[in-house]
């Protein structure tokens, strides 16, 4: 081994590993602000110096223990940006060209960052739909790490094109899964080490394949982190907190609405369930234009339903799980990435109701903390409704110890362990690919 590389070697094994956690999408609804708020907490707990860089900051900005960089700062001229870019955000189209330049000004900061703030690894949540950006930044560079996530969205896109936004969106994803980009790739590769993690073992075996193999044998698997909740309120309390009935069954469907989650399923199944009540919780992740509430209209009245299209930030989300006997988890045939809602519904120890997609099929054999019914099957849904409305105390309790035994092999301080394993592995000197 070369001098330089013991004397690198040396210096870093003195000091903390220092980690840019990168989260351009921070400020849109989703799993982004708690990502970048939750992962990063974890990181620190874990022993790492570590910065979050995000564009504008994230909706949960109470939640960040770390210090955060933004790359638009909040006052000044800042500010009056951010004013026009949350009306150019209004708009789905506009939306996803603003999406394009956040993240190009965001990675681009980080390149910056990482000389004068001594970074080892750059650590970049939800490296989709973009994959092509960090390699083309970095190839002034040489020998930048990178950790990429990736939630495999480029890889599963939706196949039933129900809009004109929808149709816009994946003959965009086609673009991006163009050979075209794999020349870059492989020449981006010879200068620069990048790691992918993904979150399931079905997408690692795709994302090693990919454009015939160019990132096998640098893809490795992550699962999503969760944690047991702390802050407990009794179902009595979170109901009349929340302004819903005392006395009925309530189901929960939880999280920002996308291409690949199906509600239209939940909402039919509960056409003949007059003694159900339903919940709604989370605003649409990009602008997809659907009007949940009026499309729920047509099935349910509105004296037992609530859809309340807002972003639920930490502090609200006990009320919302702890409110319910389960949590509804509802997804297409053709949605193959991971189910972050399971992690949180197990957080609070409430049993779901899943479609048997993937990965989340597996998950709910192995762990059984709730019921399976047959993806986009109203009809299945509802029997499953009902099973689970029939269940023993005893029974339901089985199911929230299992949740509970779910959260506890998928801890935060697990997939923080592993981080620290991958950035280890980045850090090492390379061998010939």
């Amino acid at each position: 081994m070369p001098k330089t590389s013991s004397r690198r070697k040396r210096n870093l094994s003195a000091r903390q590993m220092k980690i840019l956690y990168v989260c351009p999408f921070a400020h849109y609804p989703g799993h982004f602000s708690w990502a970048a708020t939750r992962e990063t907490g974890a990181l620190k707990q874990a022993g790492i110096d570590v910065r979050l860089l995000t564009f504008c900051g994230a909706i949960d900005e109470t939640e960040i223990k770390v210090p955060q960089i933004t790359v638009l700062s909040r006052t000044g001229s800042g500010h009056l940006v951010r004013q026009l870019f949350a009306i150019l955000r209004k708009n789905a189209i506009t939306r996803w060209l603003l999406m394009s330049f956040e993240t190009f000004l965001t990675l681009t900061t980080a390149i910056k960052l990482k000389k004068r703030l001594s970074i080892d690894v750059i650590h970049l949540r939800d490296g989709e739909p973009y994959l092509f950006l960090p390699h083309i930044l970095c190839l002034p560079f040489k020998n930048y790490k990178w950790l990429v996530s990736l939630t495999a969205s480029n890889i599963y896109p939706p196949e039933e094109i129900k809009s004109f936004k929808l149709l816009v969106y994946t003959t965009a994803v086609r673009v991006l899964n163009n050979k075209m980009w794999r020349p870059l790739y492989k020449f981006s590769l010879t200068r620069n080490r990048f790691l992918f993690v993904v979150q399931n073992d079905r997408a690692l075996r795709d994302y090693s394949n990919y454009m015939a193999g160019i990132f096998n044998g640098i893809v490795e698997c992550l699962p999503v982190g969760t944690s047991t909740t702390t802050e407990i309120v009794s179902k009595k309390e979170a109901r009349r907190h929340l302004s819903i009935p005392l006395d009925r069954p309530v189901f929960l469907a939880f999280g920002a609405y996308h291409s690949g989650k199906d509600l239209q399923t939940i909402f039919h199944a509960l056409k003949d369930l007059p003694g159900v009540y339903f919940v709604h919780a989370g605003s649409q992740a990009f602008g997809l234009g659907v009007d949940l509430e009026e499309v729920a209209r047509g099935y349910i009245e509105a004296n037992r339903m609530s859809i309340r299209n807002y972003y639920v930030p930490e502090s609200e989300k006990p009320y919302y799980f702890l409110a319910a006997d389960a949590v509804i988890l509802s997804y297409t045939r053709q949605f193959l990435s991971t189910s972050s809602l399971l992690w949180e519904a197990s957080r609070f120890g409430i049993p779901v109701i899943a479609s048997d997609n993937g990965q989340l099929k597996e998950l709910m054999v192995a762990f059984q903390p709730g019921l399976l019914f047959s993806a986009q099957d109203p009809d299945s849904l509802r029997e499953a409704i009902l099973r689970f409305i029939s269940l023993k105390p005893k029974e339901v309790k089985v199911l929230k110890n299992n949740c509970h035994r779910f959260a506890k092999e998928f801890s935060m301080d697990k997939w923080a362990g592993k981080c620290v394993s991958f950035y280890g592995s980045l850090l090492k000197e390379p061998e010939n690919r």
